[in-house]
């Protein structure tokens, strides 16, 4: 099983280590087969794992585990089946290259080696594939943003995982300078796009980031492993909305991998896979409503719904109240600055807060927020005293437009300002 490690004790102490070993230049870079100065070296002792058995100090594929076939309908060629997530460092300065390789006992093809950074508004940027080559050569890695904090995770499928091989150690290092240019700019408000939903049911089955999916779960899935958030986390969350008057919205982080692709960021522009699709249609879709790639995905199974965004049971049926596959919004929270963000908390930790229209208990519920969901806050209004995890008061945090939780059942928050004007009067 694996371990989460929490940022005081270990991870801080590794953080702090990291400022004195990265605080070389770096700036010259070229491929190199052992550690050297400037290098950071990772223990997979230390990493979340899901999916792995440790052998001979390292971490290999485990014989016998569930794959992760939530999403995805079963085994897809190329798609990891374990995978180590290491802790994040603190780096002596922003960058937004990193040069990182991996040591491993046996064959290094189906290694996913990924990178991510931390941005200066504290929101993590998607990961990054490392670039082609061998695994023990280090490959640079250009996050979408300058980052003062990284973090690696490698993948095991393919070959690695049929063969057993060991995962002994990452290393990484910064690689240059942050460089200016066009395209990286943050957006004011998240990328919003109309997608087919679809429910991914599955009780019991393992999702990508090694959650095992329960009933009336709150997650979804995306087509791509860029928004993937480490387990039980919500760097990555989605609100989706329903169409029409009854319109309810939910609060979810991203936990899974599809539906029908693992490349396709379609939010992102360029996007990873399929250059050829415009900004914001998802492959599937296209697939399926005008005969993209021959009515197929990327693994050349006939796609039979134009699906772009799969959600777990309780988002599904609870939050949105949804009677059969349906079209939504879907805004992707994370590609938006956020001057004050907070994450949902619930005592739970399972059950989600309900989401109501004003700022008190008699306001008409709207919706639902996943626990550990990270949003950002508008702005802070005065309503009903709430006592939850975070605490007992009257104050509540304005999430979306005519969206509101008690601040009591969040983390975070801090700095943000007072609405400018009261919330709606409740109903009668």
């Amino acid at each position: 099983m694996g371990r989460r490690l929490l940022r005081t004790g270990a991870v801080a102490a590794a953080g702090v280590l990291t400022v004195g070993l990265l605080a070389a230049d770096a700036s010259a870079w070229a491929p190199e087969r052992a550690p050297a100065r400037g290098w950071l070296v990772e223990d997979p002792a230390e990493a979340e794992t899901s999916g792995t058995a440790w052998e001979r100090g390292g971490l290999r594929a485990a014989e016998g585990e569930p794959e992760p076939t939530a999403a995805l309908g079963g085994r897809v060629p190329g798609a990891p089946v374990a995978q180590a997530v290491f802790p994040p460092h603190d780096l002596a300065r922003p960058v937004d290259r990193v040069a990182v390789a991996a040591d491993a006992d046996g064959p290094a093809d189906g290694l996913l080696i990924e990178v991510r950074g931390e941005r200066a508004d504290g929101v993590w940027t998607e990961w990054r594939e490392r670039a082609g080559g061998p695994a023990d050569e280090a490959g640079r890695v250009r996050l979408p943003a300058p980052v003062g904090r990284v973090q690696v995770r490698v993948g095991i499928g393919g070959e690695a995982a049929r063969a057993g091989t060991v995962l002994s150690g990452v290393r990484l290092r910064p690689a240059g300078a942050p460089a200016e240019r066009p395209g990286t700019a943050v957006r004011e408000r998240p990328y919003s796009a109309r997608l087919f939903a679809t429910r991914i049911g599955l009780v019991g089955a393992r999702t990508a980031n090694g959650h095992t999916v329960r009933t009336a779960d709150h997650f979804v899935a995306l087509p791509s492993r860029r928004a993937l958030a480490p387990r039980d986390a919500g760097d990555y969350t989605v609100r989706v909305c329903t169409e029409g008057a009854d319109r309810r919205c939910a609060y979810a982080p991203v936990w899974d991998v599809g539906p029908w692709n693992i490349t396709d960021d379609h939010w992102n522009t360029p996007r990873e896979s399929w250059l050829d699709l415009p900004h914001g249609l998802p492959q599937a879709q296209a697939a399926f409503l005008g005969g993209h790639n021959g009515g197929r995905d990327g693994f050349g199974r006939t796609v039979l719904n134009p699906a772009g965004i799969d959600l777990a049971d309780g988002t599904f049926r609870e939050a949105l109240r949804l009677p059969t596959n349906a079209w939504v919004r879907v805004d992707y929270l994370w590609t938006a600055e956020q001057t004050a963000r907070a994450q949902v908390a619930t005592v739970s930790m399972s059950d989600p807060v309900v989401v109501r229209s004003g700022p008190g208990f008699g306001h008409p519920a709207v919706g639902l927020a996943a626990h550990a969901a990270q949003v950002g806050v508008e702005c802070l209004a005065d309503g009903d005293r709430a006592s939850g995890p975070g605490g007992a008061g009257t104050a509540w945090y304005r999430i979306g437009e005519g969206h509101y939780i008690p601040a009591a059942y969040a983390e975070g928050g801090e700095g943000a300002a007072g609405c400018a004007e009261p919330g709606p009067a409740p109903a009668p």
